[in-house]
């Protein structure tokens, strides 16, 4: 395994996060009212060029960075995210059966964050299950996910694909 790709794949987290919590954060750009859930779709996208244990790592990281950066109970983010990236690590193989594939697995594993995110808060207290319009808070970011799924994927690929071979492990 290969440190650089370890370092880009939390730089991309790291990225995505910022995007998330500032660009596409209330009252910035969200189309029809939600965003996308970006650390969701980096997680996928990175889930292809690194291995499972590593994926778990950055998928937990990146959920407790979402934990701190957040006002929730601490821990959500990061549980969410880990489930997301084992799930993710264990359909990768799968990713080279076609677009359509690679569509719904984009789709199922943001949406399933999503609940998951909402169960797992009102198990812990929040009363995320009884906010108005949660439909749409759940449905929205896959589809917006989709949307930047071939966005992400490309900047992604191009970066691993340049990756040099000085920091080879």
């Amino acid at each position: 395994m290969s440190r650089s790709r370890v370092v880009i794949s939390l730089l991309a987290v790291v990225v995505a996060i910022v995007l998330q919590t500032t660009v596409f954060s209330p009252g910035r750009i969200q189309p029809l009212g939600v965003g996308p859930a970006l650390v969701t779709l980096v997680l996928i996208a990175v889930s292809t060029q690194i291995e499972a244990e590593y994926l778990l790592m950055i998928g937990f990281t990146g959920g407790l960075l979402m934990d701190l950066i957040g006002s929730g109970t601490l821990g959500l983010w990061a549980m969410t995210l880990t489930v997301i990236a084992y799930a993710a690590s264990r359909l990768k193989g799968r990713f080279g059966d076609g677009p359509g594939y690679v569509a719904a697995t984009v789709v199922g594993l943001t949406v399933g964050g999503q609940v998951l995110f909402v169960l797992l808060g009102t198990l812990f207290g929040q009363e995320t299950i009884s906010e108005p319009e949660l439909v749409r808070k759940v449905l929205l970011p896959g589809a917006w996910n989709l949307v930047l799924t071939i966005p992400v994927f490309w900047v992604l690929g191009r970066a691993f694909r340049s990756t040099p071979g000085q920091w080879a492990a």
